[in-house]
C-alpha cells in the first residue's frame, strides 16, 4: 500500500565528503512514518549537521530528474 510522507525526519547517521569539491553531506535519515533512507543533507552548514537533528524535505533537479534531499528544519 502507498503511504503519502509528512516530509519529517530525523538525521541517524552522516558523513561530509570532502572531496571532490565542494564539500557535501550525505545522512541516512529516518522519516517520521518509520522508514530510513540515504539522501543528501542540503542548505546546512556542513559543521553543525547532528545526529538527531530534525529535517525536512525537498525537491532538487538533477540530469532532469526530482531527487529527494533534505534540510534542517
Amino acid at each position: 500500500e502507498w503511504l503519502e510522507a509528512s516530509g519529517e525526519g530525523k538525521i541517524y547517521s552522516w558523513s561530509v565528503q570532502r572531496r571532490p569539491e565542494p564539500a557535501f553531506a550525505i545522512a541516512f535519515v529516518t522519516l517520521a512514518e518509520g522508514p530510513t533512507i540515504l539522501t543528501n543533507i542540503v542548505d546546512a552548514d556542513l559543521e553543525s549537521i547532528a545526529i538527531n537533528q530534525s529535517v525536512k524535505l525537498k525537491y532538487e533537479t538533477r540530469d532532469e530528474q526530482p531527487v529527494p534531499v533534505f534540510s534542517p528544519s
